[in-house]
């Protein structure tokens, strides 16, 4: 199969929707990672998306929707009554936007896309180009990264076409992702909110809408497990070529190694070298990660190693994506590079 891409202009959207109406399946941007889209309406493109990706069936896919409207998902059977409180003032304080929310499954949502659950990942994206591909299906799309199952997420045209390449018929280019990392996800159906996938909205912007705190889940799931929600798995976001964390900031060079810094270490450096340097609301850092881990990857090194985090808005999304990306390989143990691997805690 021959994968064109295309511009996400109106020719561009009008193509991608014909395709998706026959049941093929389509990428397309959104403001966090290119998504990999099919009718949400039709198992047989749910288990395409499922099969492209190499996924397995136990990781639900999320349903992205063509509106906010979240009392219309639920007149339509998208979603089913009674909605949780939260759900209504969080969508309308961060939709459009990179926020997921886990919500009770309506009867039209097959239980192919949810892992076989009674709930349902939801959100409704920011990017325009996505929001028009939505509104000109005027139904739901499942959609999850248009990579393959357990790499590094795309955040532009040409890295979809590496991962996808001659899978699918056509990627939309909206250009590169604005912010670069997966959209956070809440699950409104317990208790108490909780965060399990942290992301650009934040637990205390959250906090600050519906007036109490959100718990952040540090859950580890095991891949043969039906999950709640993407993004649970121990190894997740990963390239091909082993990743190994910093406790400290690296000051002494691996030969093997190609190295990401998040600070500019005073003296020589490595040649193997990119620097990631956040900006004051570290959105630079988290929209160039993944492109940087792309490039670390195609440098044919035996390892990555990658600095501390450093502290800001974006922290907690940049840790976790960083955890599963190394998937628990062992950490800098104070007199050189101890390579390990360990099981994930």
């Amino acid at each position: 199969m021959e994968t064109q891409i295309l511009v996400a202009d109106d020719t561009g959207i009008a193509s991608a929707a014909r395709l998706l109406r026959q049941g093929a399946l389509v990428a397309f941007p959104t403001e966090t990672v290119y998504g990999l889209g099919g009718r949400a309406d039709r198992v047989d493109s749910i288990q395409a998306i499922f099969a492209v990706k190499g996924r397995p069936s136990t990781d639900p896919l999320i349903l992205h929707m063509p509106g906010p409207d979240l009392t219309q998902a639920v007149a339509g059977g998208w979603l089913a009554a009674p909605l949780p409180s939260l759900a209504i003032p969080l969508t309308k304080a961060f939709w459009p936007g990179p926020l997921t929310l886990i919500l009770p499954r309506g009867p039209k949502v097959p239980p192919e896309m949810t892992a076989g659950r009674d709930t349902v990942a939801v959100r409704y994206p920011a990017h325009p180009g996505a929001r028009k591909l939505l509104q000109a299906m005027n139904i739901p799309l499942a959609a999850p990264s248009a990579n393959r199952f357990g790499r590094i997420s795309p955040t532009d045209a040409e890295a979809v076409h590496t991962e996808l390449g001659g899978l699918i018929p056509l990627v939309l280019d909206g250009g590169p992702c604005a912010l670069g990392l997966e959209s956070t996800v809440v699950n409104l159906v317990t208790p108490l909110p909780e965060i399990l996938r942290p992301g650009a909205i934040t637990a205390e912007a959250m906090a600050e809408v519906v007036g109490i705190p959100l718990r952040e889940s540090c859950f580890v799931a095991c891949m043969d497990e039906s999950q709640i929600a993407p993004g649970q798995l121990a190894s997740h976001y990963a390239p091909h070529t082993p990743v190994y964390l910093s406790i400290d900031p690296i000051r002494k060079f691996h030969p093997d190694a190609f190295h990401l810094l998040f600070q500019k270490p005073l003296g020589q450096v490595s040649t193997r070298t990119l620097f990631l340097e956040p900006g004051t609301d570290q959105q630079g850092l988290a929209r160039e990660l993944y492109r940087s881990l792309r490039q670390a990857d195609a440098a044919g090194c035996k390892i990555i190693l990658i600095d501390p985090v450093p502290e800001g808005k974006w922290s907690a999304a940049l840790r976790d994506r960083l955890t599963r990306a190394s998937s628990g390989n062992a950490h800098w143990d104070g007199v050189g590079w101890n390579l390990t691997p360990r099981r994930p805690s």
